[in-house]
């Protein structure tokens, strides 16, 4: 029944929320349960004085939803998105939602690309596909990654990691594919299969390329139902076109495929080419997420994925953004010598952080307060201390 407020929240749902709210029903208890919430709104109908027209409305939502009415009108976008073959999850939808106004709202970050000395950035899609293997568990060393790169020497116990670092490089490396984000959503979805594939051709077994049949999770995080996934893409794709920057396009969407997980593997590395593609477009520097930053990077996911706060994953994103702009890509050994100066090959659970070249880090003997930041640490910006 409609209602009006004179102040606060209205009584009851408008059409919008009440069409939202049956697809949501239709995801978390099925269709045949709405069939029979339907049946029996019927019943009850005349009972509680329900008008007709009223009836009739609830009765054409839940049949959209169960896909008995597909040519009813509905000024919800959560069935209209059903409506169109692509129903979507709506909580990650307004998760989304909530990252591109943060985003909108943060102030700009710049670092851009060097136009007057491109060599600069000869051996970055080599670290960038390094640390992106080895932050999933893919770990090589250093310099026995730039062999099977370079050199193609591929261990004979662990050819496909080796080829998990090869196909990540060859998309990295490639100036062309990295300046394409994806006009339209066939696309940008084309896109992120064909980047996924590249990554794990060798892994047959993990379908690559493929979107997921099989829901997946990651501790106690579940992502997005595989029939919800090529939908949720598409409403994430559409929320991106509201942002101004490379940089804010990048976050947000490595957080939406990473939020997705639209793949039965390859899925943070999809990401971060996604990140990069996006930065790269924009005249942007790309960002690289070291092994040490590993953690610092993930907590900033876990904020906004498991409380809605986008404010660590900015700010990380941020820190990361300034570190790789400050690295001189040009030789081999001398970009190797800054990351190892930088701390960036350390392990996640040891006592040393990120350093960018050139900024002063807090004392090594001091306790670590969030008084001691000075743009060294992203997450002691925001007062959290790393022991809670």
């Amino acid at each position: 029944m409609p209602s009006r407020a004179r102040s606060g929240a209205r009584r009851t749902f408008d059409d919008a929320e009440l069409g939202d709210w049956i697809d949501y029903l239709c995801q978390n208890e099925g269709p045949e349960r709405l069939a029979q919430y339907r049946r029996r709104a019927e019943e009850l109908a005349a009972t509680l004085l329900v008008k007709p027209s009223h009836l009739a409305k609830v009765q054409s939502m839940i049949g959209i939803a169960i896909g008995t009415r597909p040519g009813d009108k509905t000024a919800s976008t959560a069935l209209a998105a059903r409506l169109s073959g692509k129903p979507i999850d709506q909580l990650r939808v307004r998760r989304f939602e909530l990252l591109a106004e943060a985003l909108r709202s943060a102030a700009p970050q710049s670092n851009p690309f060097d136009t007057t000395d491109p060599g600069r950035y000869r051996y970055e899609p080599f670290f960038e596909a390094y640390f992106s293997n080895f932050i999933e568990g893919t770990e090589f060393d250093v310099d026995e990654a730039a062999r099977i790169v370079f050199d193609g020497e591929i261990p004979p116990d662990r050819p496909r990691d080796a080829h998990d670092v090869i196909g990540t490089h060859r998309l990295a490396d490639d100036p062309e594919e990295m300046i394409q984000t994806g006009i339209t959503v066939e696309e940008f979805l084309e896109l992120i299969r064909r980047r996924n594939s590249a990554i794990m051709d060798h892994r047959p077994d993990k379908h690559p390329g493929h979107f997921k049949q099989i829901a997946n999770r990651a501790g106690g995080t579940y992502f997005v139902e595989p029939d919800l996934v090529e939908g949720t893409l598409t409403a994430g794709f559409r929320l991106r076109e509201r942002l101004d920057t490379g940089w804010e396009r990048g976050v947000f969407i490595a957080f939406v495929v990473s939020e997705v997980h639209p793949f039965d593997d390859g899925n943070g590395r999809t990401a971060r080419i996604m990140l990069n593609a996006e930065l790269t477009a924009a005249g942007q520097h790309r960002i690289i997420v070291p092994t040490v930053y590993r953690e610092d990077y993930l907590d900033g996911l876990r904020g906004m994925s498991r409380r809605d706060d986008p404010t660590i994953l900015i700010k990380t994103m941020r820190y990361a953004h300034d570190f790789t702009a400050a690295i001189d890509f040009t030789d081999y050994a001398e970009a190797k010598s800054q990351l190892t100066d930088a701390n960036a090959f350390e392990e996640p659970d040891s006592s040393r952080r990120l350093r960018v070249p050139g900024r002063r880090a807090p004392s090594t003997d001091a306790p670590w307060r969030a008084t001691n930041f000075d743009g060294y640490c992203p997450l002691y910006a925001t007062g959290i201390k790393y022991d809670e």
